[in-house]
């Protein structure tokens, strides 16, 4: 299901539109429906199992080892689920999210999409992204950037502590981001059942025109001599992304063809390290920038104390180093510091070469390349994206620290957008 966006520049500027299909057993036809329980038109795509191709290859293929991997194939126990309304998006960010803390630990922790609806949409908040009133959260839609902003801020006993935004003509990023990270969340055209199809029970899609995006699934592995033969319209090479796709009831993977145009490709990882997570921003987002010079120095002020292990940040698609310095809160007594590099587009939590006891401390960051902070609320037809700030939170160094809601900050800084609280976090352990 998708739904028109009025602005872009949150996370991805490309992204035109909410992912959101609504599930369907295989044996139903592909349809458009409409939503009854909201106040909004929207529309619901969706997603089917194909139908059995007549043209067979006269031979099953099966894989070899040259050119493969499957994290599933690490995972027996791993249980699929399937999505209700328009939660493709959830499901395959915490399909990311799962299968990357197996990579780390070696176990399986389910991430259910039920809980993320609850805390991108659902729970009460002042700030964030926000489902209009009269509109069902469950209904709208959204993407992976929605779900980095969320669950940056920490979750039950997780924390989101990176999101890597991969280049979705990057194949060999995503290769090694599924072997080493686990499941790259990705975005599809599932509407278009021309483009898909079950070839000797392998569910296939290769789809190189359509670009109204409607549909989130998670790589979980490639075949790179996937017959190009197997796909309703021949690719033009052989090889497929063996997916998790949460729309349609089978346990086989979903095969995308290399050549399937994809809107974005997320990386998503969660850990268990954190207690807490202190701060203002509503969510990571690399794409508001501010800059004073050849550097740019923000802050934040956190009133808490405990045991500060970690700062994160969001970084923009050019790589940038930047340095870390802990201060009392009034910035006169500089308690520790340290040099970092932020070598993807996306959120980034480094850790502290120390953790540090504090009460009333400063977290302020020195980047080459702007400093990311809130930008101005937004609207995205049933979605919108609000920031709350307040004085005494966020500054920028200019010759002094200055608040950032001072008024005029906006035109000494010469920005077109009014900035707002600065991405900086604090993780705290007990």
């Amino acid at each position: 299901m998708k739904m028109q966006k009025t602005g872009c520049a949150l996370l991805l500027v490309s992204m035109l539109t909410l992912a959101g299909c609504a599930s369907a057993e295989p044996s139903e036809p592909a349809q458009e429906t409409t939503n009854a329980e909201t106040t909004t038109s929207v529309t619901a795509a969706e997603t089917t199992a194909p139908a059995e191709t007549t043209a067979e290859p006269e031979e099953d293929y099966v894989h070899g080892s040259d050119g493969y991997y499957c994290l599933l194939d690490e995972m027996p126990g791993y249980k699929r689920r399937y999505q209700t309304a328009g939660t493709c998006w959830l499901h395959a960010g915490g399909v990311s999210m799962e299968t990357g803390y197996f990579k780390e630990n070696g176990s399986i922790r389910c991430i259910n999409a039920t809980d993320l609806l609850r805390l991108t949409y659902l729970n009460p908040k002042d700030e964030g992204f926000m489902v209009k009133e009269g509109c069902n959260g469950r209904w709208v839609g959204g993407w992976q950037g929605i779900i980095a902003a969320a669950l940056s801020r920490g979750f039950d006993d997780l924390t989101l502590d990176s999101s890597v935004i991969l280049d979705v003509n990057d194949r060999e990023a995503i290769k090694e981001n599924v072997r080493n990270r686990g499941g790259v969340a990705i975005g599809i055209v599932s509407s278009d059942r021309t483009k898909q199809g079950l070839h000797h029970k392998y569910y296939t899609l290769n789809d190189t025109e359509n670009t109204e995006f409607n549909h989130d699934i998670t790589i979980v592995g490639y075949d790179d001599h996937f017959p190009k033969s197997y796909f309703n319209v021949p690719a033009d090479e052989d090889g497929a992304w063996i997916c998790y796709n949460s729309g349609f009831s089978s346990e086989k993977p979903f095969y995308v063809s290399y050549c399937t145009l994809l809107e974005y490709a997320y990386s998503h990882s969660v850990t268990e390290r954190y207690s807490e997570v202190l701060s203002y921003d509503a969510g990571t987002d690399p794409d508001f920038i501010i800059r004073t010079g050849d550097s740019t120095r923000t802050a934040n002020v956190f009133h808490r104390a405990g045991k500060l292990a970690a700062v994160g940040t969001c970084n923009g698609p050019e790589p940038q180093n930047i340095r870390i310095e802990i201060y009392d809160s009034s910035f006169t007594t500089l308690l520790s510091a340290q040099d970092a590099v932020l070598d993807y587009y996306g959120y980034h939590t480094i850790e502290l070469d120390t953790p540090l006891d504090v009460t009333d401390f400063a977290v302020a960051v020195t980047y080459e390349k702007g400093a990311p902070v809130e930008g101005e609320m937004r609207d995205y037809g049933d979605v919108y994206y609000q920031t709350v700030s307040e004085s005494g939170q966020s500054f920028v160094y200019l010759d002094g620290w200055k608040d950032l809601t001072d008024s005029g900050i906006q035109q000494v800084l010469h920005t077109d957008f009014a900035p707002n609280n600065c991405c900086i976090k604090a993780l705290m352990t007990e």
